[in-house]
């Protein structure tokens, strides 16, 4: 019989969020170390603000330069070398087996780190920052960000990417072997998220008790689609007897998707939370009779995504209608455990939850199998496992 390696690990969050702890770099590394401690490991967790980790995590404050805060990303260099001297010292104080970094545009600590410690390096790759700079924010330095992503590729002994489509995309942008990349979508605490979770207070406090409840959570952001699911609610709200929108959430598109709901004289019957707590989500969730996923392309490049919220809509067990482009298609199978929306339709979201409103026993069917997938698919303790044995051939190479 194999025995099971018990692992410290060092994970190192380098990004600048202050007070915004909530939100899906940090539920991805919760979900994470969560599911670390879970499995007997032991975790280390350096970063440059508060997180809400498990009592158990080993957790180092590594702050930003109060001066540097309110400058561009490319400023906050120094942040680089003075945070790589504290995690020299963290190294050595606590002897971990590897570490593991989220990468943040303008970072080159991970390549420096694993330079002078020879520590193995899994890096986490959510996107090309250099393509999201340029397509949804302002390029100033492109070259020097591509000089940090380079240099952070070549030195990681593992990638690990969120989807084929970002594996294929990186892999040709920074000429990085194929077998260097390693595929693992987001997932999601099934403990926490689970369909028997009592909603009573979360119907009272926004008075939506008796009401068929239709749901979203997430960034307010253009790829998430939040805005169609607006410009459907006033048909949604008119069709549906007894009918509200809970949207859980906040970002760029709110002041847009506001003033959709306005001008249509519905926003007395949607509700916008704003930010939440991550470990108040799962009640919101409960407290809904259908969730809403319409992720929409990134401009006109491939989905490459992979949208931690569709994998709580699943663990909930509630019936589901989402878009399935990329790897989604992997995710969400039509009349299986979700209905499919057409990209871009804001006709397709009130079609579709008026076929799920309409049909009570097909909303138990494709609910029930979407928890079926969430805890034998999409735990994250599936993600720390793939995690571990990486770890187990990067030695074996050595």
């Amino acid at each position: 019989m194999e025995v099971q390696v018990k692992l410290k690990s060092l994970f190192w969050r380098t990004s600048f969020y202050g007070a915004l702890t909530e939100g899906g770099v940090g539920t991805l590394y919760r979900g994470l170390v969560e599911a670390f401690v879970k499995l007997g490991h032991k975790t280390i967790f350096a970063s440059s603000g508060p997180m809400n980790l498990p009592e158990e995590t080993d957790f180092r404050l590594i702050e930003y330069s109060k001066l540097l805060r309110n400058f561009p990303e490319v400023l906050n260099f120094p942040y680089n070398e003075s945070s790589l001297k504290q995690m020299m010292k963290i190294v050595e104080n606590t002897q971990p087996d590897f570490f593991y970094l989220h990468h943040h545009d303008f970072h080159y600590g991970g390549a420096k780190l694993k330079e002078k410690t020879g520590l193995p390096f899994i890096l986490h790759f959510d996107s090309i920052e250099y393509w999201v700079k340029k397509n949804w924010g302002k390029l100033y330095f492109g070259n020097l960000l591509k000089w940090c992503e380079q240099i952070e590729v070549d030195q990681a002994d593992a990638i690990i990417v969120i989807s084929e489509v970002l594996k294929k995309q990186a892999s040709e942008f920074y000429s990085i072997p194929q077998e260097k990349i390693h595929v693992s979508p987001n997932g999601v605490n099934v403990d926490k998220f689970n369909p028997y979770i009592d909603s009573s207070s979360v119907l009272k406090k926004y008075g939506l008790e008796g009401k068929y409840v239709i749901g979203y959570s997430g960034s307010f952001n253009e790829y998430h689609g939040i805005d169609l699911l607006a410009q459907a609610a006033k048909k949604l709200l008119t069709e549906i007897p007894d009918s509200r929108i809970l949207m859980v959430g906040d970002g760029a598109l709110r002041e847009k998707v506001e003033g959709i709901l306005k001008i249509d004289n519905v926003r007395d019957k949607v509700i916008i939370t704003g930010l939440i707590p991550l470990n108040d989500v799962p009640d919101h969730l409960a407290a809904c009779d259908v969730l809403v996923s319409p992720i929409k392309h990134n401009h006109n490049d491939e989905f490459f995504g992979s949208p931690i919220k569709n994998f709580e809509y699943k663990a909930m067990g509630k019936p589901i209608v989402a878009t399935n482009l990329g790897q989604l298609n992997t995710i969400f199978q039509e009349k299986h455990n979700a209905l499919i929306l057409e990209h871009n339709s804001f006709e397709s979201i009130i079609e579709r939850i008026f076929e799920l409103y309409q049909n009570p026993d097909l909303s138990h069917q494709i609910s029930v199998q979407a928890r079926k997938d969430a805890v034998e698919k999409h735990s994250w303790t599936k993600n720390v496992e793939k995690i571990v044995d990486l770890y187990k051939i990067i030695m074996e190479k050595r």
